[in-house]
């Protein structure tokens, strides 16, 4: 029977023959074989250095003055006319080429002849050793090769101590092969939808889209980003999109101990049946790793409803939107969303985006009551088209954790939704923040952790972990996990908060006030972080000077009541800082119901009764004697 091509040597063979039907094409470069090759540049560039150890660039260059040796051996043409033919638009820089790989010129090539390049072109082969004429040289080889042998095993066994064995992959950043970048957004929405699918599946570890984009045409090889990551199988594939009509081209390739590609597929289909796409490529991508779907998970991953294609677009577009993570992209995602649910209200994927959209800039940017109601509305719409919807569980988490201060509720939606997606980070960082509000330790610094590891290269989740390792009093491992976050990050807001918490407690105070320097301080929560900092440190009028410079702005625009009370507190002013957080605590006004911990060591409201009656109005557990303890070891 005869052996059939492996899935490399039919690319090297498509990839050759595309070089050479385009040999006299002196445009032709490395991103047209890249394109008729149906791959990214980045993702061109790695497989041809696996398989041949040479770049694009260098292989065409290879192939010409093959073509071109061939010609003048021949004497087909002149030197400068074989030069055109092969694609080089001077002859005098074809010469120069021709002459550093031949060692000769190609006038003097027809006199002298020249060695065959096609040697190069072929897969390296192991050396064999030849028979060694005296038993001295033989000792001495079976030594040396015992010595490598054994060092060997010892590096193989430090670097696969350090590969993870637990079955996990990462999805790179789709290629865009529609020819129109404002498709990108399509790209990206698949990607993420593809992550989501996958992450379904309790067995796997998903890496998260936010940390695969820095791979966007990275030419870095599978196994350095493998490493980066932590996993050991990676994901790569492109889009191509024409009208309605959808095309998803994927490669599964095994990274360690050593690549090895497990599928390569394309899906085709009707814009229509975009889930069904990504759930049948999510099936074979888990068949292909061993994966054993239990009957329900085949069943969900079979059965896929059919989408409007407008509507979906408009869904991918909110998506795209949201993922960008500022105030002025979280309006424009929201307004997509309910552009999508006007064309097809009955669209689940739509509501969850709204009700997640509106939940996330509730954590940071608004304050809004009406547009929490619309999100939680919202999220039930979407859990009542779809109960699986992890992003809706994630939102309705979020607005009862940091708005409506619902703690049952709260947890109840974290856990649907890490029912639902075990490898969703949003869910693991949120939780790691419901569970302080409890004081629970284990719980809270376990899915704090799980965030950075499902998001290994998020700046944000490592400077919240770092947060809650101060406020469980863990400054070693919060100083660590700070300056992971800044080296993500220069400058990271959050990270500069953490080290200079660092800082004081080391009592190394103009340090401490030397980063909290560096915070954005046209915001006046850190200036209040920078007023503490001043009153540990016992320069109490520069405190007071910024509590002034927050409360002359509150003249001018809103300034969140919680920031003007700890202020106040800080100053001394008891009674006004006790009147600004009843009124936060009257409001829900975010992060009031965090206020222990948004400065971990503030003692300055300790001991006044009405601390602990904003904690009981907030149906939350204060630890007095708890906190107290920890003060004055």
């Amino acid at each position: 029977m005869e052996k059939q091509p492996s899935m490399d040597d039919q690319f090297l063979r498509i990839t050759n023959q595309i070089i050479l039907d385009n040999l006299d094409n002196e445009n032709f470069s490395v991103e047209d074989l890249a394109q008729k090759a149906g791959l990214s540049r980045s993702m061109l560039h790695r497989k041809l250095i696996k398989l041949t150890g040479k770049s694009a660039s260098d292989l065409i260059t290879l192939k010409r003055l093959i073509k071109a040796k061939e010609l003048l051996e021949n004497d087909v043409a002149t030197s400068s006319e074989i030069a055109y033919k092969v694609g080089f638009s001077d002859p005098s820089y074809f010469n120069k080429v021709f002459k550093k790989y031949y060692k000769v010129s190609p006038g003097d090539m027809r006199k002298k002849g020249a060695p065959d390049l096609e040697d190069l072109l072929k897969r390296p082969q192991p050396r064999i050793l030849g028979l060694y004429k005296s038993k001295s040289l033989l000792i001495k080889a079976v030594t040396t090769i015992a010595f490598i042998i054994i060092i060997g095993g010892v590096i193989y066994f430090l670097i696969k101590s350090k590969i993870p064995v637990e079955k996990s992959l990462a999805v790179l950043p789709l290629d865009n092969l529609t020819g129109l970048p404002e498709n990108t957004f399509i790209i990206d929405g698949m990607q993420d939808a593809l992550i989501g699918e996958l992450g379904q599946i309790k067995s796997i570890r998903v890496i998260s889209r936010t940390s695969t984009l820095r791979y966007r045409d990275s030419d870095m090889l599978l196994p350095d980003i493998a490493k980066e990551l932590g996993v050991n199988t990676i994901v790569e594939g492109s889009v191509q999109c024409l009208g309605d009509s959808l095309c998803l081209i994927i490669q599964l390739i095994d990274v360690f101990p050593k690549e090895r590609h497990l599928l390569a597929n394309e899906y085709i289909d009707n814009m229509h049946n975009a889930l069904r796409i990504q759930k049948t490529a999510v099936k074979d991508i888990a068949h292909n790793i061993n994966i054993r779907l239990s009957e329900d998970q085949e069943q969900l991953f079979t059965e896929a409803r059919q989408v409007d294609p407008e509507t979906y677009k408009d869904y991918l577009r909110g998506l795209y939107q949201l993922n960008l993570g500022t105030p002025e992209s979280y309006y424009l995602g929201i307004d997509y969303m309910q552009k999508a649910i006007k064309r097809d209200p009955g669209e689940p994927l739509a509501h969850a985006g709204l009700a997640l959209g509106y939940a996330q800039l509730g954590h940071g940017y608004l304050e809004a009551p009406d547009a929490f109601l619309t999100a939680e509305a919202a999220a039930n719409k979407a859990l009542k088209l779809d109960p699986t919807l992890d992003e809706a569980h994630i939102a309705i988490g979020m607005l009862n954790t940091y708005n409506f201060w619902d703690w049952p509720k709260a947890q109840k939606a974290y856990e649907n939704a890490l029912a639902q997606n075990p490898n969703n980070e949003i869910a693991h960082a949120h939780f790691a923040w419901y569970h302080v509000l409890f004081d629970n330790k284990e719980k809270s610094l376990y899915h704090a952790k799980m965030a950075t590891v499902l998001d290994p290269l998020s700046p944000a989740y490592l400077s919240w972990l770092a947060w809650l390792y101060v406020y469980f009093e863990e400054f070693e491992q919060a100083e660590i996990a700070a300056r992971n976050s800044l080296e993500l990050m220069e400058n990271l807001p959050y990270g500069n908060t953490v080290m200079g918490w660092v800082y004081l407690h080391k009592k190394e105070y103009q340090k401490a006030i030397e980063t909290h320097k560096k915070l954005p301080l046209n915001y006046p929560f850190f200036k209040m972080v920078l007023a503490y900092t001043y009153v540990q440190a016992g320069d109490m009028d520069k405190a007071i000077a910024l509590r002034n410079e927050v409360e002359e702005q509150a003249k001018q625009s809103w300034v969140n009541p919680f920031e003007r009370g700890l202020l106040a507190g800080m100053a001394g002013d008891l009674d006004k800082a006790f009147k600004m957080l009843e009124e936060a605590v009257e409001h829900h006004y975010y992060p009031t119901n965090h206020i222990n911990i948004m400065i971990p060591g503030m003692k300055f409201l300790d001991g006044d009764p009405r601390y602990d009656e904003l904690f009981q109005k907030m149906n939350l557990p204060y630890k007095r004697e708890l906190l107290v303890s920890k003060s004055s070891e």
